[in-house]
Order: structure tokens, then sequence, then C-alpha cells
């Protein structure tokens, strides 16, 4: 096979890869983060129905070639972000979702496609095509994550097309169409990157904000890994409006004018007029902790627009060290908005740094009078699900452990959250305290908690010491002069938030960590509704769209054992395969203390592995059973050993620390990308249709694995996803032995005449 059908597969893989991430940015922003699963889902779901397409249409003599294939990804993929960016999911969500779900799948249908042909083609070079096909998608990872601040979520849309082009390019020369695919796709790249949001405008969804309209004014806008940022303003608004549910009702003097930063249209937080008067903030709920304290060290997570800052330093603290995880809230702080915000990052007695705070706290040997999260998250989180399947670290068992082992004697530490009837966010806030006290070896910990109210808004005070009858009333006469309400008093545990918080579990650790997931109220979390509404689609189109239509075609050649056994191995690898990425990634998240860096990088290096093993596969000398036997010790080996490793090298630099999870990736996708191209090689030689068979199965068990593993970690925890990712090539490898000894009785056995 030609080095060019090489190269062509490597770029578009690299482009489906691109455009995936594209996707889910797009999704995250617009639509909500539990939609970012349904870019996953139809991708897989676009995988698989490549190779059906293959195996039903390549046969016939009027095919399309591998550069029309390669044209049709680029078209598609800017085809798909201009009509998903057309249509309102605010006034149309269902039919929005569907048009997204249809225009999201054709790129990988058609570069599943051209690898799977290739396969189809000459399946003794498995593990060659497959190598470029994991290379491809690694490299693609890689790009998304450096691309996406420079070129925006538009302008990797039009990369990816860029890719798929010269994909063509590469396979079918400098002809009149490709030339001309490649051009239009550069032009739109650089048109996107410099007016995306004119091209293809923001949608705001349910639960989402709205960054332009009416009374709207729209000051800038950051593509960040971590999420879309945008900077508005509310023209017409009285002043303070915007956070109303923080200052006393009474305060009667002037307050700041502020700007609105949203995060993915949701999440958002303050920037106040820095050139106006800040004491408004004593009259803050936010202010009580200062109570408690004098000219405190203060740690704050997620500084956001500054207003935590400037209230610590409204307080006079001594020192304020604070850890932002967006690069582009901090790039937009210290820059366009620093004027405005009165150069808060960079105010004296300030440190800001850019970091996860949680894996920063873990290295970090420094211990805090206060350390102050305000509302790290949505707005609407609980209201509308959309964070009940995400994993934060922050709010964990092992997370409140860490910061009040980071908190001085007589210091405290500070969780704002909302709070509505029932008050499910406050409850579990408030039971993660009580179980780091206990973990302390506290007798009582119930008398280290306090908990203030007002309006929609909590703050949980969790002292390393107990509340003592001073403490007690310095917050009792802070909460009356303001018409705050005390929630929860340690002297006095009577009410409705004491009689709950009794009965309220430990809401996440850090391998379960889905602190929205869970409702104290017994009613069924939203997690477990999502997943259902994901789980039962994607179940009925892999069947429908991926393997019915094969089945129906090659029917015949699916009742020999060695198709019977390629079904059971494609199953298993297919499934085993997603799952050691989840779980791997996730360990990799806290590690690296950047998630998204943990994506990219612990993404590119574990495909470049699987690659390497691929290309390995190609020599003939590994067996389906060995290296599937080989997979599951490495997978097990890493459940067991990674947490330890991780813990012996976390107080490395980043870059060390980058170098170890490289290391790391790659040894687990060595084995892993062995596998699936043997099962591949062997199946095709003895015949070609069950190549796409295998791919379709692999695809389908990638699909509906991918939610079953979210489902396990939810309810089981991520360990127990690793130990089923080792089941699954366990199972790839019983299935030799099995098939083996069923072959050889079929043998022994005399057939009825």
């Amino acid at each position: 096979m030609p080095r060019s059908r090489l190269a062509c597969i490597g770029l578009v893989s690299a482009a489906a890869l691109l455009f995936q991430v594209a996707q889910t940015r797009l999704f995250s922003a617009s639509y909500g983060y539990h939609l970012t699963y349904l870019v996953i889902s139809v991708s897989l779901l676009g995988v698989g129905s490549g190779a059906t397409l293959s195996g039903l249409l390549d046969r016939r003599s009027s095919r399309p070639s591998v550069a029309t294939l390669a044209l049709a990804a680029a078209a598609s993929a800017l085809a798909a972000l201009l009509v998903e960016t057309h249509i309102d999911p605010g006034a149309a969500l269902a039919a929005s979702i569907l048009v997204a779900y249809v225009a999201g799948a054709l790129p990988f249908v058609f570069a599943s496609w051209i690898v799977v042909r290739s396969l189809r083609e000459d399946p003794a070079l498995a593990g060659r095509l497959y190598s470029a096909d994991l290379a491809g998608a690694a490299a693609g990872s890689l790009l998304g994550f450096v691309g996406l601040p420079w070129l925006g979520a538009g302008g990797l849309y039009g990369l990816s097309a860029c890719l798929s082009a010269l994909a063509a390019l590469a396979v079918a020369g400098p002809r009149t169409r490709t030339v001309a695919g490649v051009a239009v796709a550069a032009a739109m790249t650089a048109a996107l990157t410099l007016a995306g949001d004119a091209i293809a405008p923001p949608q705001a969804g349910p639960a989402k904000r709205p960054v332009y309209g009416e009374n709207i004014a729209h000051l800038a806008t950051r593509w960040d890994p971590h999420a879309r940022v945008d900077v508005i303003h509310y023209d017409g608004l009285p002043t303070g409006e915007l956070y109303r549910n923080l200052i006393d009702p009474g305060y009667a003097a002037p307050r700041p004018d502020a700007h609105f930063m949203l995060l993915d249209q949701s999440a958002a937080t303050l920037i106040l007029d820095g050139s106006a008067d800040m004491s408004v903030l004593r009259a803050s709920i936010i202010a009580a902790p200062y109570e408690l304290l004098n000219r405190p060290h203060v740690l704050i997570i997620g500084p956001g627009g500054g207003i935590d800052i400037q209230n610590a330093l409204v307080h006079g603290a001594s020192q304020v060290d604070a850890v932002e995880v967006n690069r582009g809230v901090s790039a937009l702080m210290r820059g366009a908005l620093a004027d405005y915000s009165g150069h808060v990052y960079s105010a004296d007695r300030v440190n800001v740094m850019e970091d996860e705070a949680r894996s920063f706290v873990m290295r970090s040997a420094e211990r805090y009078d206060l350390i102050q999260m305000t509302a790290v998250d949505s707005w609407a989180a609980l209201a509308s699900g959309a964070y009940a399947l995400s994993e934060s670290y922050l709010y964990t068992a092992e997370a409140f452990d860490d910061y009040l082992r980071h908190v001085t004697d007589r210091g405290a530490l500070a969780v704002g959250r909302f709070y509505r009837d029932p008050p499910t966010e406050m409850l579990n806030t408030a039971a993660l305290g009580v179980d780091a006290m206990r973990r302390r070896g506290v007798a009582d910990p119930h008398a280290h908690l306090m908990v203030l109210r007002y309006l929609d808004f909590g703050l949980l005070i969790v002292r390393t010491a107990p509340f003592d009858a001073a403490a007690t009333d310095a917050i009792r006469r802070f909460a009356s002069a303001h018409r705050f309400t005390v929630a929860y008093d340690p002297l006095d545990r009577t009410g409705p938030f004491a009689e709950a918080l009794v009965g309220t579990p430990v809401p996440a650790t850090d391998d379960r960590p889905f602190f929205f997931a869970n409702d104290p109220g017994g009613r069924v979390p939203m997690a477990y509704l999502i997943l259902f509404g994901a789980l039962v689609p994607a179940g009925i189109l892999s069947w429908a769209l991926l393997l019915l239509p094969l089945r129906k075609t090659i029917g015949p050649a699916l009742v020999t054992s060695l198709a019977r056994r390629t079904t059971v191995q494609a199953l298993a690898v297919g499934f085993g395969f997603i799952a050691a990425e989840i779980i791997l990634l996730q360990r990799l998240t806290l590690y690296l203390g950047q998630p998204a860096l943990a994506l990219a990088l612990g993404l590119a290096a574990l495909l470049i592995g699987a690659a390497l093993g691929s290309a390995a596969s190609a020599r003939g000398k590994l067996s389906v059973g060995r290296a599937a036997l080989a997979s599951a010790l490495i997978v097990l080996t890493a459940v067991v050993l990674i947490d330890h490793v991780t813990a012996a090298t976390l107080s490395l630099p980043l870059l060390a620390r980058a170098a170890c999870a490289c290391v790391l990736s790659m040894a687990i996708g060595l084995p892993l990308g062995a596998v699936f191209p043997t099962v591949i090689a062997s199946a095709g030689s003895q015949d070609d249709d069950l190549v796409s068979w295998a791919w379709a199965v692999n695809g389908a068990a990638s699909v509906v694995g991918s939610i079953v593993a979210v489902a396990a970690a939810l309810v089981l925890g991520f360990t127990v996803v690793g130990l089923l990712a080792a089941a699954g090539y366990v199972v790839a490898a019983l299935s030799v032995t099995t098939g083996l000894r069923l072959r050889a009785a079929t043998t022994a056995s005399p057939q009825p005449t």
C-alpha cells in the first residue's frame, strides 16, 4: 500500500479528533456539559457507520474514491458548524440536537470509511494502517489543545477541514478539486478565526445566558480548553443588581458597577469596577469569615473576576494567594480588563497563580488562616442538571481534608454554594465538612460548622477549632446586623437544615467525584436520567445503523466460529479500550493540575503508545490472546500502582510531571494498541467482510461502553471502571482459547449424514 494512503489516514484521523474537540467546546458552551457526552456518542457512531458503509458499498464498482471521501469529510465539518450555530436550541432544543447528531456524525463516517476500506483491501497491513490512524488522532488531540486559544472553536472546524482536504491532496495529487478544497478550507479557517461569532454565532440553550442581544454590551471573548470566556455588561440594570444575593438589603451607600464574566455562557463571575468604593463588601455574606480573623493570610480558590480578592483586601488580608484554572480568565483580568478591575490580579499583597486549585493545594507547603471558595462552578448547575456528570475534584471528601490540612489551628475554610429549597448543594457541602473533621479524629465534627444564608446563596464556614461561644456570637451578630439567616448553628442544632444534615451521606470522593449527582432528598439524581437517556438511543442506533445493515448483507459469514470469536473480541476490546482511557485521564487530571492539559497530553500519549503497539503488531509475531492478556495485566497494574506513582512524583515541576504522564500513558497504550489490529488481521485473512463487521462491533461497543463506564464510575467509582477495563481484555484473551476448543471439538465430532 502506498505511503500516500498512510498519510491520508493520518490526516483524516487528526481532522476527526480535532473536529471532536471543536464539537465538545461548542456543545459545552451552547447546550450544556451533559450534552458533550452526545458528541462522544455521535463520533463513535460515526466511526462504526463508516465501517458499515464500507461493507455495504465498497463491493460496488461505482464506489466513491478515497479523495472524494476525504473532501466530503472536509465539507461536512464546515457544514456541521454552520448548521448547528444557526438553529436556536432555546426555541427548538430537540430539533437542534437531532440536527447536531446527524451533522456531527458525518466527518467521522467519511474518515472511518477511508480507514476501513484500507483495512479491507490489505488486512495483513492492519498494524501499520491502524498505527497511522492512532498517530493521526494523537496529533489531532494536541492540535486541539494548542490551537483553541489562538483559533477559537470556529477556527478548529476550519483547521479540521484543512487537514481532510490535505488528505485528499495527498492521495490524489494536485488536481483541480483537491487544490480547490484546500484553498476553500484555508480561507474558511481564516474567516472563522477572525470573525467566528459573526459567521457562526454562539447559541444559548436551556440554562444558558445569551452573550449578544438587546441591552447586552459584549466586551470580550476568549477561548480556552477549559471554557469559552465572555465578558458582557447589562445596560439598564440598577447598579449592584448582579450581586444583590450577596449584599445586606439595607446597605444604602453607593455600590460599584459590575461586568459579568460568563464561562461557557453559564458559570458566571463578577468583575467589580475597581475605581469605586469597595466598602459594600463589608456588608456581604462572604465577609462573614473575617469576623473571626485579623489580617489573615488568605487562599482564594477560583478568583474569577476578582470579587473574593477585593473582599480579602478590604478586610485587611496580609497576603492573598489565588489559584485560577482558566488561563483565558487570567489573561483577560491581566489584560483587557485590568484597568476596569483596578488591576486586582496584580495588586499589592496579591499573587494569582494559573493552576488547578486542588492540585496546587496538594503540592503546597503553606498554611492559611482562611481558604475561601465561592460558587466555583455553574450558577445553574443544580437547577438544570448541567453539571450532574461533571467530575469536580474541588468538592470531594479528600479535597476538603486537603483544604483543612492547609488551614492554621485557628483558621477556617469558607465555601459558598447556592442555597435552594431543598438545600441539596449546601447539605452536600456541609457533609463534606463533617467528613473532613471526622477524618481528623474530631469527636464532634458538627461543632466546627456554621452555615449562613441570604436569598439563594449559602456560606459554609468550617473552623479547625470548635465554634465556642465567642466565635458563634461573632457570626450571629454579623448575620443579624446584615439581615442574613443562620441556617446551621453549632450551639443550637435545631431546624430543618440541622435535621437534614444528620442523614446526609458523603456525596463525593476522588474515586467518585460526582458532587452534583447526589440528592439527599431521595429523588432520582439527574445524572441517572441523563445516562439512561443517552444509553437507550445509543444502544438502538448502534444496532440499527451499525450492526443490522451488515448482518443482513454478510449474514452467512457471521455463523462461523471465527466470526463469533471476532465478535466477542471486538466487543471486549471496544469496551476495554474506552474504559481504560477514561480511568487514565481521570487519574491524570489531579496529577497534572490542568484538566485540559491532562486530556490533551494523556490522550495523545495513550494514542501514540497504541500506535507504536499497533505498528509492532504488524510483524505478525503477536497473537490476539497474548496481546489481550498483556493489556489486561498493564491495565490492572496501572489501577493498582498509578496513585502511588503520582503521589511520589507530585512535588515535581509541571514539565517533569507531564513527562511522567506521557511515559505512563504510552506504556499503557503499547499493549492496548496491539490487540485490535491483530483481531482485524486474523479476521481479514479469512474473510474481508469480517473487517467491516469487527470495526462496526468495536464502534458499537465503544458507544455503549463509554456510557456504561461513566455509569459504573458514578455508582461504583473509577477504580471499578479500571477493573472492568482489565476484565474486557481478559475476555478477549479467553475467547481465543474457547474458540480453539470449539474448533477442535467440531473437527473431532462426526457430522450427521
